[in-house]
């Protein structure tokens, strides 16, 4: 027994990492996050309406951007929500299963990444890091997050990394490109991030590797041919009036209106003035560069990465960063160490690592950890590489060192307990507004006494009711494809839908009345606008 242990030590290693990833990311995974945000539900009901009509909510038939709220969502997370729907029913375990497997895929396929980017590595330490990288990402509050709901990101950042394994290993055997090509696609397919990061991921690995490359013509072509024509869909959608376009120009700092009026009426300002400097440093296509500079490097900002996070709360657990605190240290030692070493495959992780916050950097609301979730492979390797050259070290120091180490590792763990309390415990009480908890109990609600009412309307104070309503109530999607378009000229409106008698709207500056009304609103909405008015219900 103690022979067998000793001979296949690292492969039970890997096997106990990829149970732990599989319990992290699969413990009430239907349960928490509280509830599932409207993205989520919305990406669980299209699923459910491919599986039964091959269509959209719309009765688009396979599409390859969801309209959805008008945001057109990349096309795979849905895809794959499809079989796990048609498993599982439309539940909230089946809308985030896709994530938890992918994201258990991902720790594994670190692992292997890890091994082909130190492959000229002495042979212990690269297995040492390769095993630490793979359970540093399986405990990640920055890769769990992402792992535990439907996250697109958390889908194209797997494929990447897979990508990039069969790149490495298309050096040797290069029918590998075929799968190269193929994730490099699905990766772009998953998520707008990889729009942009791949095609430039892919410039640097042409650039980097030109020589091996030359050698195997026949296959990079076949693989860069396939690359192009299936990806052209997706990119020539930015000409469309909808599509990608329609959502780059949701979230880019280019379609900022505060920003255009601001550098218009400082030019007019500058050109009465004769200020030349001011015109140059005001103009429209100038203005944009320190807000996109400051956008990038807001992701090495020390809070948002190893204390709170970002403004966006469901990107994080309560009173954590992205990264454990414990992580700063090894990340900086890692990428000394990493320098040092002067590898055309580790400046690879490293450009890549620069790359990630790109997306993010020319959006609002930086930073942003989705839209750069990128980062992650990078400071899991960072972090596992100055661990072991720390933990090596110390280990030379005697008794003395090993001590010290053994302290560090029960500070590690004492992080990690902070993490799981935080997040099991404080986290869906804290920040369980911002999964838009109480949605399905008010729609649920609604639906168990429906038939005392003639009209029901429920609010828009947290967006996007009514896929709460066609989600939990099962709608037909047959049905819903034939009566969504209610107005007759195909367009929808952001905060008002109509579901035969259910209404779904801004109902703070309404009045309404009527016994057989039953209104669904915020607290402040009920007691401001309402006069005659029974209170039968509230949601905590």
């Amino acid at each position: 027994m103690i022979k067998f242990i000793k001979k296949n030590i690292y492969s039970l290693i890997f096997f106990a990492i990829i149970i732990l990833s599989i319990a992290l990311r699969f413990y009430q995974l239907g349960v928490n996050p509280p509830s599932l945000d409207w993205d989520e539900v919305s990406s669980g009901y299209n699923a459910y309406s491919i599986l039964k009509t091959g269509a959209d909510e719309y009765g688009s038939k396979m599409p390859l951007t969801f309209r959805s709220f008008d945001d057109y969502k990349p096309p795979v997370y849905i895809y794959l929500t499809v079989p796990s729907v048609a498993l599982f029913g439309l539940t909230e375990l089946a809308v985030r299963l896709p994530a938890a497997f992918i994201g258990v895929v991902a720790v594994i396929a670190l692992y292997f990444l890890t091994l082909e980017l130190l492959r000229n590595w002495d042979k212990k330490e690269r297995q040492y890091i390769a095993l630490t990288a793979s359970l540093f990402l399986a405990i990640s509050p920055w890769h769990l997050q992402f792992s535990r709901a439907a996250f697109e990101a958390n889908i194209g950042i797997c494929f990447l990394i897979l990508c990039l394994i069969f790149f490495f290993k298309a050096m040797s055997k290069s029918w590998y490109y075929l799968p190269f090509a193929l994730f490099f696609i699905l990766s772009i397919y998953s998520y707008h991030s990889f729009l942009l990061i791949n095609p430039l991921l892919l410039i640097t690995l042409c650039a980097l590797f030109y020589k091996d490359l030359l050698k195997q013509k026949v296959g990079i072509c076949l693989a860069l041919l396939l690359i192009l024509l299936v990806s052209l869909p997706i990119f020539t959608s930015f000409i469309k009036a909808q599509g990608t376009s329609s959502r780059f120009s949701m979230v880019t700092v280019f379609s900022d209106p505060q920003i255009q009026k601001f550098s218009a009426e400082q030019l007019v300002f500058a050109k009465k003035n004769h200020d030349l400097i001011k015109q140059i440093l005001y103009n429209r296509r100038v203005i944009f560069a320190p807000i996109v500079f400051s956008g990038y490097f807001s992701h090495f900002n020390f809070d948002f990465l190893f204390l709170h996070g970002d403004s966006g709360v469901q990107h994080h657990a309560y009173n954590m960063g992205m990264l454990y605190l414990w992580d700063f240290p090894f990340i900086l030692i890692g990428i000394f160490y990493l320098f040092k070493k002067r590898d055309r495959r580790i400046f690879v992780i490293l450009i890549l690592f620069l790359l990630a916050p790109l997306p993010s950097a020319i959006a609002t609301g930086a930073p942003h950890p989705v839209r750069a979730i990128a980062m992650i492979p990078a400071y899991q390797i960072f972090s596992a590489v100055g661990f072991i050259v720390s933990c090596l070290f110390l280990i030379k120091k005697g008794r003395f060192g090993k001590l010290f180490m053994g302290v560090l590792i029960v500070l590690l763990f004492c992080n990690f307990s902070y993490y799981l309390h935080s997040y099991y415990y404080e986290t869906p009480i804290k920040y369980g507004y911002f999964w838009q908890y109480g949605n399905k109990e008010a729609v649920l609600y609604a639906k168990q006494h429906e038939k005392e009412y003639n009209r029901i309307i429920m609010t828009y104070a947290y967006d996007q009711p009514y896929i709460y309503y066609l989600f939990y109530n099962k709608v037909d999607p047959s049905w819903y494809q034939n009566n969504w378009n209610y107005t007759g000229n195909g367009t929808v409106d952001r905060f008002y839908r109509k579901i035969g008698k259910y209404e779904f709207m801004n109902i703070t500056t309404k009045q309404f009345s009527g016994k057989n009304t039953l209104l669904i609103g915020t607290p402040d909405e009920i007691s401001g606008n309402i006069g005659q008015i029974k209170k039968r219900n509230s949601i905590p």
